[in-house]
Order: C-alpha cells, then sequence, then structure tokens
C-alpha cells in the first residue's frame, strides 16, 4: 500500500505497523492525541471522540494533498468499484455532496465545517469560546457544539437544531458571567437569565384600541384614556401617536362630518397636557372625574332675551339691586324681582310664546335665569 506525502518518520513505535504515519503539521502520530498548536487535528484517528469526552474543540484546517498522477478510469468501471461499498451506517441515506467551495468535514454532531475563513494560525470561535470557558472555570463543555467559524445567519434562521445549540451556549455563558459578577446573587442572574419578549404587535393594537375609545367614546371614558396616555407619554410623542391614529379615519374611509370629529379630538396642547396628567393623580387616589365647567356656551343676545322677558312680566321689588353672573356673563346692578306666585313653568310657557326657539334659551338655563333674578334666588347671586 502505498502512503502519499506522509512521514513515517513520526511514527511511534507502537503504532508505526499500523503504516498510518505522522501528521504533516506537528508531526505526530496520527494515532496519537495531537499538540494544541496543531492545525490539522481531524487527521488524527479516534481524536474527535476523546475530544468531545473532553471537552475541548477540534480544528479542522483542510490541508491540501496533492496525490501522484493515476491512469485515467472509464466511469462505468468507477461506479462499478464502489458499488456494494458503502457502509452499515450509510446505508439508507443519501450520499452527501460537497459544494464547490471547498471541502466539509462532519463531526459526531452532525456539524459541518468548512475550511477556516480566518487567517493562518487564528483561533477559530469554538477554540476562542473554549478559552473563554477555561477563564470562567467551566468544565463540562459538551455545550460547545458548533461549526468552527459559528452558526451562518441563514442556519440560526431556518435551522432550529442550530438555534437551539447557539441559544444554549449563549445562556451557560452568560450564567457563569452572572456568577462571576455577582456571586451568590440569584435575582441579578435571573433578571440577566430573563428571555426578553417582543410585545410589538400587541402594543400597537393598545395604542388602536385606545385611539377608537379617544375618538368614538363618552367623554368621560375619553379622558380616562387621554389621562392614561398623557400619563406615559410625552405631550409631542402623544401628539404624533394621536395624528398617526387619526390619519386611520379620512374622508376616504368615513364621512366628511366623521372625519372632522376625529380630527378634532386628535389635537392635544400643552394646557390640555398637563390638566390630563391631573386628572390621572386624581383617578389614582380612587376620585371621580372632576366636573367640567363651561363657560360662555350660551349666547349673550339670548341671555337677553330671557332677562327682558323677566322684567316686563315680573314685578320689581325697591331698594333692591345685585350683581348676577349667568354662564359666564356679569349683569352689574340688577334689580330684583317678585314672582307673586307664578311659578317657573308658567313663566317658560309665556316665555316659549314671545319668542321663537332661534331667539330663546333651553328650559334649564331659563329657570338658572329666574331663581338668579327672583327673591328665592338671593342667595345664589352676588350682593
Amino acid at each position: 500500500k502505498t502512503i502519499y506525502h506522509t512521514s513515517m518518520a513520526g511514527a511511534c513505535d507502537a503504532h508505526k505497523s499500523r503504516k498510518k504515519g505522522a501528521c504533516d503539521d506537528c508531526g505526530v502520530c496520527k494515532l496519537c492525541d495531537p499538540l494544541d498548536t496543531c492545525q490539522t487535528q481531524g487527521c488524527h484517528v479516534g481524536w474527535k471522540r476523546k475530544a468531545k469526552q473532553l471537552g475541548r474543540p477540534v480544528i479542522h484546517n483542510v490541508v491540501t494533498v496533492t496525490a501522484p498522477s493515476t491512469p485515467a478510469i472509464s466511469s462505468s468501471r468507477a461506479t462499478l468499484s464502489t458499488r456494494g461499498r458503502r457502509s452499515s451506517a450509510m446505508r439508507g441515506k443519501r450520499p452527501r455532496t460537497v459544494a464547490d467551495d471547498g471541502d466539509v468535514d462532519e463531526d459526531e454532531h452532525g456539524i459541518i465545517s468548512r475550511p477556516a475563513t480566518s487567517p493562518p494560525g487564528a483561533l477559530s470561535n469554538r477554540a476562542k469560546l473554549s478559552k473563554v470557558c477555561d477563564i470562567l472555570g467551566i468544565e463540562d463543555r459538551r455545550f460547545l457544539v458548533l461549526p468552527n467559524d459559528g452558526f451562518t445567519a441563514e442556519s440560526m434562521d431556518s435551522e432550529a437544531r442550530a438555534r437551539q445549540r447557539g441559544t444554549k451556549i449563549v445562556r451557560v455563558l452568560t450564567a457563569a458571567i452572572c456568577d462571576t459578577v455577582s456571586p451568590s446573587n440569584a435575582k441579578f442572574k435571573a433578571e440577566m437569565m430573563e428571555e426578553p419578549k417582543n410585545y410589538s404587535g400587541d402594543f400597537t393594537r393598545m395604542l388602536a384600541n385606545a385611539g377608537k375609545l379617544i375618538f368614538f367614546g363618552m367623554r368621560s371614558v375619553r379622558v380616562i384614556v387621554k389621562s392614561l396616555l398623557a400619563t406615559s407619554f410625552r405631550r409631542l410623542a402623544l401628539k404624533d401617536i394621536l395624528k398617526i391614529e387619526s390619519e386611520k379615519y379620512n374622508e376616504d374611509v368615513c364621512e366628511d362630518h366623521v372625519s372632522s370629529m376625529v380630527q378634532k379630538k386628535a389635537v392635544i396642547g400643552s394646557e390640555q397636557y398637563s390638566s390630563l396628567r391631573k386628572v390621572f393623580g386624581v383617578l389614582q387616589n380612587g376620585h371621580d372625574i372632576p366636573k367640567h365647567t363651561y363657560t360662555h356656551r350660551i349666547d349673550a343676545t339670548k341671555l337677553g332675551t330671557a332677562v327682558l322677558f323677566i322684567q316686563q312680566s315680573l314685578c320689581l321689588k325697591a331698594g333692591a339691586v345685585r350683581d348676577v353672573s349667568i354662564a359666564g356673563h356679569t349683569f352689574r346692578d340688577m334689580p330684583v324681582y317678585e314672582r307673586g306666585g307664578k311659578s317657573i313653568e308658567s313663566l317658560l310657557e309665556a316665555y316659549r310664546v314671545a319668542f321663537v326657539e332661534d331667539e330663546r334659551v333651553g328650559e334649564h338655563t331659563f329657570a338658572e335665569i329666574t331663581r338668579r333674578l327672583t327673591k328665592r334666588g338671593e342667595s345664589k347671586c352676588k350682593m
């Protein structure tokens, strides 16, 4: 049997008879353990299994071997010569095809290592992690199952086993680092080992639902949701969020009046933002929403018609004048009138007959004005 490019001088006396020769890189017998600096440890027989038991990495750099030229063999003869010679372990399996970019080396875990892309003499990624384990004091290194250059992005995305192995390596090293940074600190270790959770989809749906309540909900619900968002976000960020959500209800999707209503409710100023943060504090203390006081909602002309009707319908009480504030409008030096046995309901019916709908105030406003201008309303008026 002819052995090409193999040095028999380095073979030990115990294995010399087996004619395996010595390693071309380290010069040690191929049946013995290689040196740590050997760049072709894969050529040592049985070293892969032994390195796995010891938790040590295996360097798989490919060495190009040039064999002497041999006579050409026909394809039919080559096919006949290899037929029926597959081992029992390979029966029933398809032969692995080798890509054109170079040779591959597969270990007992099914990890394929291609020729190293790092410069000659540089440590592989597996060897670097092994040295990290030496520094951190990790003795059991069976978790270090990865190619020499690490897992590619494609394999981590498409292969579940590669992602599981990579995740296990990261978690074991993270746990060892936590024990080194803060020994016997279980709380810190649990916080660092906790897997990050992605709630981006839930967060988007939450903002969309909050926008629906703000744009189409009752005033009390709208105030509560706005106060929660104002406490959680900065004003400019909240302004952008409401603008984005309001664009979903534009004129192409909704009617014109609905779209204008949504755009109006999406506006939030600095004063309203500050008020909403105060409302959140009130709600947090267990109180109801503060009652909102509307001012200048009634036209002064309509208020004038109500006051004029009372002046013409009731008798004046001599010697009494006062200032009366109604809906934000102040009427100064107003005389006090006496109902003279007339009820507010009867006065309201006469008021409706005297003025048209566009010129008169509502029922509640008329009753409030009557109470403040008459004798029984003196306690509510400013003297």
